[in-house]
C-alpha cells in the first residue's frame, strides 16, 4: 500500500469513528433533554456541570418562492468560493 492509500484508509477509519461518536453524542443529548423535559426543568447545575435548555428559532428565506413572485434575485446574490474534499 502506498503512502496516499494508507492516508485514505486512515481517513476512512477516522471518518467512520467520527460518525459513530456523533451518533452516540446525539443519543446522549436526547437522554439529557428527556431528563430535562420529564422533570420540567430549563436548567440544572451539578458539581462540575451546568445545563441550560432553551428554545431557538431559525428564519429561513424561501428564495425559490420569492424569485417566482418577484423575478430574478441575481443582483442580490453573493457567491462565495471554497474547497471541498470528497473521499469515497
Amino acid at each position: 500500500m502506498n503512502e496516499l492509500e494508507q492516508v485514505i484508509a486512515d481517513y476512512r477509519s477516522l471518518k467512520s469513528l467520527k460518525e459513530e461518536i456523533d451518533a452516540q453524542l446525539k443519543d446522549t443529548e436526547r437522554e439529557i433533554i428527556g431528563y430535562m423535559d420529564f422533570n420540567e426543568k430549563l436548567s440544572e447545575t451539578g458539581k462540575d456541570f451546568t445545563i441550560k435548555l432553551s428554545a431557538c428559532e431559525r428564519l429561513i428565506l424561501d428564495s425559490k418562492r420569492l424569485e417566482a413572485d418577484l423575478g430574478s434575485l441575481a443582483e442580490y446574490q453573493r457567491i462565495s468560493q471554497f474547497r471541498r474534499l470528497y473521499v469515497k
